[in-house]
């Protein structure tokens, strides 16, 4: 694979991580797909002779990064359910006022 080739792949999942970690998710998304279709182009013209070594190494990021969407997003669950939890308490308390 050439090295031009293999550098951009790792930079494309670079700027996917600091999307990620920026909370810019719609810029994240956009990085993926474009990280995916860099990829399959790369892989298409050089297929069957695609290192494999070179496919391991970006799934091993790639799987890292999954990791941390995965992580962000049970957070972004926990505050949501959090707020909808303290939301119902709330309408909870106020109707038991209301009552009395």
């Amino acid at each position: 694979m050439n090295p031009l080739v293999r550098q951009d792949l790792h930079d494309r999942l670079e700027a996917l991580g600091v999307a990620l970690d920026a909370g810019e998710l719609d810029t994240a998304a956009q990085h993926m797909t474009d990280y995916d279709a860099a990829l399959r182009c790369c892989i298409e013209t050089t297929a069957p002779d695609t290192p494999l070594d070179v496919l391991r190494d970006l799934l091993a990021i790639q799987n890292a990064l999954l990791l941390r969407m995965r992580e962000r997003q049970t957070a972004i669950g926990d505050v949501l359910r959090q707020a909808q939890r303290q939301g119902s308490a709330s309408r909870a308390y106020a109707n038991v006022e209301v009552a009395l």
